[in-house]
């Protein structure tokens, strides 16, 4: 058995008519699945002209031919699970950062089942023990995810993940036969996450504290932010992502509710994890304390919609029906997706279809492959795609944030750079900063009001968005057009229009960089 989602197309079905005919056609048709499949939601609006969206199990043989055979209104597929950006050193190799992940993730479910963070290592043998003494301003720093990289005569790699103590302290054992080629400790906030090279035993890292002289940072500078005051009114902004919050500097958030393998909970939308929150306050954090960044777009209205349940990938059913819900029920002008895959749905790329013609404009963050293939959904034509921008000295040489620049020259104008991990390709619309954003994180752990570093196209996309919301609040012939396809496409045209160009290939920079100034 393998996990499906179905739903009707509603894009360019512009009468009530042709909607309701093509949520029968559907009705008509899954009718004749039941009992060969299993159904696990069934999201079935009262108002037939809305969509259908059925997450159900079945045999992959079966579904390949009803695939086949569909009527053009009825779309089936395979779950394509769409992941929030996690962006560890250029070091480790595709093994090392599966392996990493997955210990990473375990020892967070392990932690939440106790109801706190606990250092418990995971070995890969035994043989030789490593230990590490992680601090922060000369203090023990508790839950940091710490990952140590093994390699054995260039041919096999692992690696072992845990968080520390109290103490600060995490211990490791591995085969003798393997030797230690790195190490990255990732503070949950408030400091930067350094790496060490060949690290040895005993090893003591100190993280940099981060700076906090906001609320403006160096990516508001670059993209034309000089003065200190709100931005982005009058225009609605929609993220679907991990959630939002809790967080004091994200309160104004509208929570839309959890969008859950084809379920819906409403006010079920605090983060799963810490991505969604700082995408949200990349775009419209509104600070409560000298030193806190703000968002680039903090007069904006912003919802957020959750889709990833913890530690997991999200399906194109859920990510459909939240912007079903952010273009629909709450008008949205833009919506901000810093999350992809490596296939692209028919049912999401409808979805994204349906709400331009809605009026709204979906950016999305190219991929983190440092290739030219972008991710979906921002290989679609319809949306908006960002690479990462990243400019040198905006964060200690020895953190993984320090460590973005690219080693090809033609991918550097001055102090400006393409990261080294952004995808590029003639898809993309911009490019904005990425590279070493400080943004809020979820008050876990006894901290108020935390900050922490990311990198990524996650990050890059938010930042674009918030300039683009920027941009439109102060174009009042936008603000009067009429919530529709012209609407949407005004939306793009105005970011090209606004884009100042710096010197890369279109490949990397498309437009060039948002100014919202």
């Amino acid at each position: 058995m393998k996990k499906y989602i179905i739903a009707n197309r509603r894009a360019r079905k512009f009468t009530e008519k042709e909607k309701t005919v093509s949520r029968e056609s559907l009705d008509k048709a899954f009718n004749t699945f039941e009992g060969n499949v299993n159904v696990i939601h069934d999201r079935r609006p009262e108002d037939i002209s809305l969509r259908r969206t059925v997450v159900f199990e079945a045999d992959p043989v079966e579904m390949s031919a009803r695939a086949r055979e569909a009527p053009p209104d009825v779309l089936l597929e395979p779950e394509i699970l769409h992941w929030p950006d996690i962006l560890l050193p250029a070091p480790i190799s595709a093994m090392q950062r599966v392996s990493a992940m997955k210990r990473i993730v375990a020892m967070q479910r392990a932690s939440a089942m106790q109801g706190t963070a606990v250092a418990q290592p995971f070995t890969a043998g035994l043989g030789l023990d490593f230990q590490v003494d992680v601090k922060g301003g000369g203090q023990p720093l508790e839950h940091v995810d710490v990952i140590l990289l093994l390699e054995a005569w260039l041919l096999f790699q692992d690696s072992l993940a845990g968080k520390t103590d109290e103490n600060g302290q995490i211990g490791f054992s591995y085969y003798w036969f393997f030797t230690p080629t790195g190490l990255v400790a990732i503070p949950y906030a408030n400091f930067w996450r350094p790496w060490i090279e060949e690290p040895g035993s005993p090893c003591t890292v100190d993280c940099p504290p981060l700076p906090a002289d906001g609320p403006l940072g160096w990516w508001h500078e670059v993209l034309g932010m000089r003065d200190e005051n709100e931005r982005g009114n009058g225009i609605r902004v929609g993220v679907v992502d991990s959630g939002c919050g809790p967080h004091a500097a994200l309160s104004h958030v509208t929570d839309i509710g959890a969008f859950i393998d084809g379920d819906y909970v409403p006010n079920g939308g605090a983060d799963s994890g810490s991505h969604g929150s700082h995408v949200c306050g990349t775009i419209a954090a509104k600070p409560k304390a000298d030193g806190q960044y703000r968002g680039i777009a903090s007069g904006a209205e912003l919802f957020s919609a959750r889709v990833f349940p913890p530690d997991e990938g999200a399906n194109q059913g859920d990510i459909a029906n939240a912007i079903d819900a952010l273009s629909k029920d709450h008008r949205v002008d833009l919506i901000n997706m810093s999350l992809g895959a490596s296939t692209g749905s028919e049912i999401e790329h409808d979805a994204i279809q349906d709400a331009l013609e809605r009026g709204t404009l979906c950016v999305c963050a190219a991929g983190n492959d440092g290739t030219d293939a972008v991710s979906y959904p921002a290989a679609f034509p319809e949306t908006i795609a960002v690479a990462a921008l990243g400019r040198e000295g905006e964060a200690p040489p020895e953190t993984l944030s320090g460590r973005r620049s690219p080693e090809e020259s033609d991918k550097r104008s001055g102090p400006l750079y393409l990261a080294s991990f952004s995808s590029y390709g003639k898809e993309i619309d911009c490019i904005a900063p990425g590279v070493g954003i400080i943004a809020t994180v979820p008050e876990r752990y006894g901290l108020e009001a935390p900050y922490a570093p990311m990198d990524g196209t996650s990050m890059a996309s938010p930042a674009a968005c918030g300039a683009l919301a920027d941009i439109l609040s102060q174009d009042g012939a936008f603000q009067g057009m009429p919530r529709d396809l012209t609407r949407a496409e005004m939306a793009r045209a105005l970011l090209h229009r606004h884009c100042r160009d710096i010197g890369l290939a279109r490949e990397y920079q498309g437009y060039g960089v948002p100014d919202a100034g």
